[in-house]
């Protein structure tokens, strides 16, 4: 399946083996020779094993004689070899013959295995029982029951014995032989099904033989699911496409694997974007200074062998996963379960406020709470605009607001953020529509995790519980206690605070609100929604609409 849209050498030269191997079954010496020539000259250099193999057998069965192989092979080869260096030196603008040069650099150099190896009998143990299944078990049986396909069979093998020598291999290198022992097994079950009415024995056998393709659909079927992991960077692209639809100008640059696992040129649908492949890239400022999005490789959920140098400048909308590893599962209907893990990241640009307005805005702001601001009569105010950075309640006042244990720990910090977000925003200043930083998958899984601090664990349910009101208010239900709603201030010996802190307070603490905070905390959102063509904040509705269902049951 994985080969069947690749243009890859071998796919090409794999029509034109079956047509020789035809016309070898033939007897045609002339055209097999001629199709040979043009597989091994052209395309793979490698198939004069395969091939000269069968040659050879025609030699020894004298069913060829010498002189005639060459004086077909000789003018044959001339005119191919012709052929592919004046089309590929035209095309490479140098004089080259391009499959000598593969079979120099793999083969006299020995080089392919920069590229990876393999123990000696992968093609035996990995690769063959891959990709023919359980028709791999009538192959010996078919060369046992038909002697015609013993030689074709037998040459087969032979080939990938002496293939496995080279140590980079891979399962293209070896695609020619699977049709040949897909007829082996053919002849088989061919021979099992004509005797099927002899005994219950060869019913039984004739059952198991059309069984068994049933089973390398399941097979193919699996690996198809498995394979389809294997493409992060393509799904991450899409996902990029469907979360910045909206956005015109956007320069991506697409990292090292991203590019390898699915990222083509016809997945560059925006043609205002702009698409970089640079591999020179190292990450510096001024290289990242240009994009407004990178697709980067993760090799866990943190990754901060890179992330540190970036998450100043650029946030974590996503991380696409990849595949890990097959484990097993007792509580589903499928016992196998695929694993996967990070692989890309989509990082985008973070949005930065020029200094000039962000100093005009912070004079409005202070000139206005001067006027605005009623004078206390009993204490003295604590203010609401000039917010240290540390965020500390003396203690003799938190005793007097709270008694918390660990659990209301984490809601009081999710009063403070809301507190602090409630007295920034002014609303003749600030900007009605500027857009707010919604709630994405990496925030929720940290949370579900437990891998995320104690301030954005807050400010996650913050973020939920803001969801949770606004679908509930979408869809007409009245809230307790509505964080919408405006709360009066009131003076006193702290300054209007705690009428603020309370009525914030008693929003979190609704039972009803709160254990559907928790139950979603420890949610996995993957196993609920697919979230590579639903968002995150629409695949949360869905899980608190669920929720609602759940206890409407209970009641």
């Amino acid at each position: 399946m994985f080969y069947m849209t690749r243009p890859l050498p071998n796919i090409f030269a794999l029509p034109i083996v079956l047509y020789a191997i035809a016309y070898w079954m033939r007897g045609q010496q002339k055209p097999f020779i001629v199709c040979s020539g043009i597989a091994i000259l052209v395309f793979r250099s490698e198939l004069a094993l395969f091939l000269g193999l069968l040659l050879a057998i025609n030699l020894l069965q004298r069913q060829l004689s010498i002189d005639r192989l060459l004086k077909i092979a000789l003018p044959a080869g001339v005119c191919i070899l012709a052929a592919s260096v004046l089309v590929d030196s035209f095309f490479w603008r140098r004089l080259l013959w391009p499959e000598g040069e593969v079979l120099w650099y793999n083969t006299i150099l020995n080089k392919s295995s920069n590229w990876g190896t393999s123990p000696f009998l992968w093609y035996f143990y990995s690769a063959l029982p891959r990709a023919m299944g359980a028709s791999l078990l009538f192959v010996p049986i078919g060369c046992v029951l038909e002697p015609r396909i013993r030689p074709l069979a037998l040459s087969a093998l032979v080939f990938v014995l002496l293939y496995s020598v080279l140590p980079h291999k891979e399962l293209r290198f070896i695609i020619y032989v699977f049709p040949v022992l897909n007829i082996a097994a053919a002849c088989a079950c061919q021979r099992i099904w004509m005797n099927c009415a002899k005994s219950t024995w060869h019913s039984c056998l004739a059952l198991g033989s059309v069984g068994h393709l049933l089973l390398n659909v399941f097979v193919t079927v699996f690996l198809l699911v498995i394979s389809g992991t294997n493409y992060p960077g393509g799904a991450a692209l899409s996902r990029l496409h469907r979360l910045e639809s909206a956005t015109p100008n956007v320069s991506v640059h697409i990292a090292n694997l991203a590019a390898q696992s699915g990222v083509s040129r016809f997945m560059e649908i925006r043609d205002e974007w702009t698409y970089s492949k640079d591999e020179s890239m190292n990450y510096t400022q001024a290289e990242i200074a240009r994009y407004t999005h990178l697709l980067v490789e993760a090799k866990n959920k943190h990754n901060t062998e890179l992330w540190s140098s970036l998450q100043d400048d650029f946030d974590t909308l996503e991380f696409v996963d990849c595949f890990n590893s097959i484990g097993i599962q007792y509580n589903s209907l499928l016992p196998v379960r695929v694993k996967t893990k990070p692989c890309i990241g989509i990082l985008k640009k973070r949005a930065t406020t020029p200094p000039a307005i962000l100093k005009e805005k912070t004079k409005t702001k202070v000139k206005k709470t001067k006027v605005l601001e009623p004078k206390p009569v009993t204490a003295d105010p604590v203010p609401t605009v000039e917010i240290p950075k540390e965020n500390k309640v003396p203690e003799a006042k938190e005793d007097q607001f709270l008694n918390l244990d660990d659990d209301d720990g984490i809601v009081a910090t999710v009063e403070e953020t809301s507190i602090e977000l409630n007295a920034n925003i002014d609303p003749e200043v600030d900007t009605p529509d500027a857009p707010t930083k919604e709630i994405n998958f990496l925030e929720l899984r940290n949370l579900a995790l437990g891998q995320a601090s104690r301030t954005s664990r807050a400010a996650t349910k913050l973020k939920i519980r803001q969801i949770i009101e606004q679908h509930y208010r979408a869809k007409g239900k009245d809230i307790e206690n509505d964080s919408s709603e405006t709360m009066p201030k009131t003076t006193g010996a702290t300054g209007g605070r705690p009428g603020i802190r309370q009525s914030v307070k008693s929003i979190i603490k609704q039972e009803k609100i709160k254990e559907m905070i928790e139950q979603i905390a420890t949610m996995d959102l993957t196993r609920i929604c697919d979230l590579e063509k639903t968002s995150t904040k629409d695949c949360l509705k869905q899980v608190i609409d669920k929720i609602d269902d759940e206890n409407t049951k209970t009641k």
